[in-house]
């Protein structure tokens, strides 16, 4: 039995009307773990401010968002129209980079809608907490890299981007990046040594076995060097030991948060080391590591956690800044992706066997086994196909089976698809409708996002811009990937007595639901009819024409539950960020965040709880951390199993899982924060009639972005019907309730609705059920319903009595 706070919830019947039964828990703010730098921020922590007049500060300068990696200036990278419309575009849309890209979010991470408004609420919170709208810096590295790493993230409000910078996750980014612990992966101590299994290089054993792979990682090694020895502190100090080519910080052991580094070389770098030299390239083995998708999916604030270093000067030869010696994920939780991965099965050594459509069979990954072991695994899977156009010489055909792949080097190892396909299916939907001639072309969403540069700052027109074909088949994979994504099992119900049960089954590779959490929830609805079909209880009903759940505490615009209906908090799945800098418990403030008040997402398979807390990925409930929320068995499963009374009397319940990317609670936030209307922010000069840390509407830094406010909220009203704004169902089972059963039907039948009591029937499996049990004692196995004459033993009597009612009912 596990510890969740309400492992029993009782929802009674219509006529005693509803009541909930919660477990109290302490709502103070607890530190997470002691080995962590995180510890509660209070207002009196922050540097002096004004709302009311800020000095800039050059990104370049400001300790408080300085990260490791390749700083502003460090590298110019191609624009991606170099590579989608030249080899690797136009030839097979189901397998080809280029289409498969242009309608991942990846490629659409800075024409973001949402991303911009809350980009814009950061740049507010950030002048408010520390005189500076800095903290920006933080959405541009990761939104913008390629603007970001030639210098244009300064001033941090976007306005400095310009052309490529606007395809978001190019090409070049990822294929310039160096692995920052090079030398343990060459080493075989990072990832692994398996060469020619993890790593699917043909008949490798190692530095020296002179094989393709080998010398590819040889050459990528040398390389690596020289770059890594222009990486530096804050202070200006070298960054890496020239001896051993490591970092010199033996606790800098992932590049987190953004913390990329980027060859000044225009090598391009891929996990293959047979391909043709139609470019300069380099194989590297950190394109099919765990580790290469860390370097963005584990984001925490670095203002926070180098805060006590405000005014450090650049360059001052001592300083060494807490970013500097700790991982991301050891600091200031805003997302977890990758730490919730590398704390599942998935990431110990070989990785691990996927669930349902991602078992062994159902899913070939290159893995032995068909195991999953990356990231890479699941959201760039292995396909029959072609890298570049077929026609060009030397092109490898890969498939990952022997007997039809064309490369001798990487057997094993299919095309990489690179959708890198999540589940976001609104976003994409809505810019396609803003393409004119798209099979769902809106008007109203083309003139909301087209109003142009000086009004919102984003330009549809700037890089590749949209290609809606693109989009829209990303949001047919992107539902899929939700159907997939979990499972409803093991569901009873008595209708007696109201009692349900249930499993939620996580078959992700990281928490379900993980990444950017604010306004993201996935929620169960159980519904309650009787024999006519009528609906007699709903547990978290949805109200479509508001576009919220109802009862939905905290809430004003969440509509009143009705006669029997309830709100179950441990049936919404999300992460609820917590600020001691606004005094909230639930805060949408995700810059001002300082913690956790509620995380209650299911765990991935073989989730190692007892590492969790250094990673800030336990769960939390009403504001402490939760290791018990889950028992051993769901941690190990990857599930919640959910014990509950409900509504007694029901002839079938019908259990529905349903996942929104966005909330309309999230979009009022960000609309009224942009207004001035909103009422989270404390004023930093209460004497005055207004809140003077609502500057958006008045202050000029922000002329090109303070439309987002009223634009985002149109969207969504426009498009709450949309499904991602509108919850997507993920996966459903029910339950119908069949009559008594008879005396004598004691055969269970696993196809049946009922598959703990009867058949239906009286027949031989009756029959051969009870003689199975004769002079058996009397237990789990051999149950007292086998017990016919109700004497106490399980005789010869008991079989002839059933033997009797044979045939019924006919």
């Amino acid at each position: 039995m596990n510890s969740k706070p309400t492992r029993l919830l009782l929802i009674s019947g219509i006529a005693l009307g509803i009541i909930f039964l919660f477990a109290a828990v302490a709502a103070a703010w607890t530190p997470v773990s002691t080995t962590t730098v995180q510890s509660p921020v209070t207002q009196a922590d922050l540097p002096p401010r004004s709302s009311v007049s800020w000095m800039p500060t050059p990104v370049a300068d400001d300790p408080l968002v300085h990260m490791p990696g390749t700083q502003p200036f460090g590298a110019l990278l191609d624009d991606a129209i170099t590579c989608t419309e030249s080899c690797h575009g136009n030839f097979d849309q189901a397998v080809e980079p280029s289409f498969l890209w242009k309608g991942s979010m990846m490629g659409q991470s800075a024409r973001d809608f949402i991303f911009w408004t809350a980009m814009t609420v950061a740049g507010q919170d950030s002048i408010w907490a520390i005189g500076s709208p800095n903290a920006v810096d933080i959405c541009e590295r990761c939104h913008f890299p390629k603007g970001w790493v030639e210098g244009r993230s300064d001033p941090p409000n976007a306005s400095a981007m310009t052309g490529g910078d606007f395809d978001g996750v190019s090409c070049d980014v990822c294929h310039r990046m160096v692995d920052p612990f090079f030398e343990d992966t060459y080493a075989g101590t990072r990832d692994g040594d398996d060469w020619q299994g993890y790593w699917d290089e043909a008949n490798n054993t190692g530095p020296g076995s002179g094989t393709p792979s080998q010398e590819g990682a040889d050459a990528t090694r040398s390389e690596d060097r020289l770059v890594v020895q222009e990486l530096s502190y804050f202070n200006g100090n070298a960054f890496y030991d020239e001896d051993t080519f490591k970092p010199l910080e033996a606790g800098y052991i992932e590049n987190g948060g953004g913390q990329i580094v980027l060859s000044p070389a225009s090598h391009k770098r891929a996990s293959f080391a047979d391909t043709p030299e139609y470019h300069a390239r380099l194989y590297s083995r950190y394109h099919k590591s765990k580790y290469f998708c860390g370097s963005c999916h584990d984001v925490s604030n670095p203002v926070l956690a180098n805060l006590a270093y405000a005014g450090t000067p650049p360059g001052d030869g001592t300083t060494v800044l807490p970013t500097e010696e700790l991982p991301a994920s050891n600091y200031f939780h805003v997302e977890r992706t990758f730490s919730e991965f590398m704390l599942s099965a998935y990431a110990q050594d070989g990785g691990a066997a996927g669930i349902g459509p991602f078992a062994p069979g159902n899913f070939p990954t290159s893995r032995p086994g068909d195991n999953i072991a990356t990231c890479q695994d699941c959201h760039m899977r292995d396909a029959a196909g072609y890298a570049a156009r077929p026609n060009l010489p030397g092109v490898v055909y890969r498939t990952g089976d022997p007997n039809t792949t064309g490369s001798t080097e990487h057997v094993a190892s299919g095309q990489p698809t690179h959708d890198l396909t999540g589940g976001n299916m609104w976003v994409p939907w809505v810019l396609a409708s803003a393409v004119t001639g798209s099979p769902n072309y809106d008007a109203t969403n083309a003139a909301l996002l087209n109003q142009g540069a000086g009004v919102l700052t984003l330009d549809l027109t700037q890089g590749l811009g949209l290609n809606d074909g693109a989009l829209l088949a990303a949001v047919d994979r992107a539902e899929q990937n939700l159907h997939d994504a979990a499972a409803i099992n093991s569901l009873e119900y008595d209708s007696g007595t109201g009692a349900l049960s249930f499993r939620i089954q996580n078959q992700t590779g990281h928490k379900l639901i993980s990444g950017y959490p604010e306004g993201r929830r996935m929620f169960v609805t159980v519904k309650f009819y009787d024999a006519g079909d009528n609906l007699i209880g709903e547990i978290n009903p949805y109200d479509p024409t508001v576009g919220t759940l109802k009862g939905l505490p905290g809430s004003p615009s969440s509509p009143p539950l009705g006669a029997g209906e309830s709100y179950v908090d441990e049936l919404v799945y999300e992460m609820n960020a917590r600020s001691t800098l606004t005094g909230e418990d639930k805060s949408f403030h995700f810059a001002l965040a300082d913690g956790r008040y509620k995380d209650n997402r299911i765990p991935p398979q073989g989730f190692d709880i007892a590492n969790a807390g250094e990673r800030l990925a336990e769960p939390v409930w009403q504001g402490v951390n939760a290791p018990d929320y889950f028992s051993a068995a769901e941690y190990a499963g990857g599930y919640d199993h959910i014990s509950l009374l409900a509504v007694p009397g029901a002839d079938r319940v019908e259990v529905d899982l349903y996942y929104q990317t966005t909330s309309r609670e999230y979009m009022e936030f960000l609309r009224d924060e942009i207004s001035g209307t909103g009422d989270t922010l404390p004023d930093p000069n209460p004497g005055t009639p207004e809140n003077e840390a609502y500057i958006i509407q008045t202050d000029p830094f922000f002329d090109q972005l303070r439309a987002w406010g009223p634009t985002l909220w149109q969207l969504w009203e426009h498009n709450k019907d949309v499904p991602g704004a509108a919850p997507v169902l993920m996966t459903t089972a029910s339950f119908d309730v069949i009559g008594a059963c008879h005396y004598a039907d004691v055969q269970p039948n696993a196809d049946h609705g009922n598959p703990s009591a009867c058949d239906g029937d009286v027949d031989v499996a009756d029959i051969q059920r009870i003689a199975g049990c004769w002079n058996q004692p009397i237990g789990a196995a051999c149950p007292t319903a086998l017990d016919i004459n109700q004497s106490g033993d399980l005789t010869v009597l008991d079989i002839t009595l059933a033997a009797e009612e044979w045939g019924w009912p006919e």
